[in-house]
């Protein structure tokens, strides 16, 4: 008889942690993760918090995107895409937040200058260099050049905000990192705490 009420709160509190899934979120989350992947980047704006495009006008931003992905120099892809962790979604004032964990792997190929051919000693010369100079951002552990394409592989893990408030009727995403002063330009110092405290 005393495991009725044990069983009983143990289903209410299930019942409580599946309501507190926000499925808005997961499912807006899925698309982005998927538009950033095919490197729709108009789309990838689409989902971006609008209230940077009071700083950076979308035009400049889409532009940016674009020749950072596509350029003379290089050219970017994204792999692997995926949520890590999504925490708890919480309240103030009139917006609602939630940091999320997510991951991927980003392939980098340099472009040899027109007519500029690399011996195969020269190109493991500047193989050895880029990852020399981007395991000082992203760890040594995270990047390598991938023996079948030549294609410098970083694995990035990094956090974002999800925020849903006047400027973002759906749920919308921005980058979220530290010591950034765009950071106190979009969010108050309230919401930074608590997110920094995840």
């Amino acid at each position: 008889m005393k495991k009725i009420p044990l069983l009983l709160s143990c289903l209410f509190a299930s019942t409580i942690l599946i309501a507190q899934k926000d499925t808005a979120l997961e499912r807006r989350l899925a698309e982005f993760m998927q538009v950033n992947e095919k490197l729709e980047l108009n789309k990838v704006l689409d989902y971006t918090y609008a209230k940077l495009f009071t700083i950076v006008p979308r035009e400049q931003m889409l532009e940016a995107l674009q020749t950072a992905f596509e350029n003379d120099e290089m050219s970017i892809k994204l792999d692997s895409l995926r949520i890590d962790s999504t925490y708890p979604v919480f309240k103030l004032e009139k917006g609602s937040y939630a940091k999320v964990v997510y991951s991927f792997n980003m392939y980098m190929l340099f472009k040899d200058a027109e007519g500029d051919s690399l011996s195969a000693e020269e190109k493991k010369e500047k193989n050895d260099f880029m990852v020399s100079a981007m395991a000082g951002q992203y760890g040594e552990d995270n990047v390598s050049i991938d023996a079948i394409t030549g294609f410098l592989k970083i694995q990035i893990t990094s956090p974002m905000v999800a925020v849903k408030d006047q400027y973002a009727k759906q749920w919308c995403f921005v980058n979220m990192k530290e010591k950034d002063p765009l950071m106190d330009r979009l969010f108050n110092k309230e919401v930074l705490k608590k997110l920094g405290s995840y």
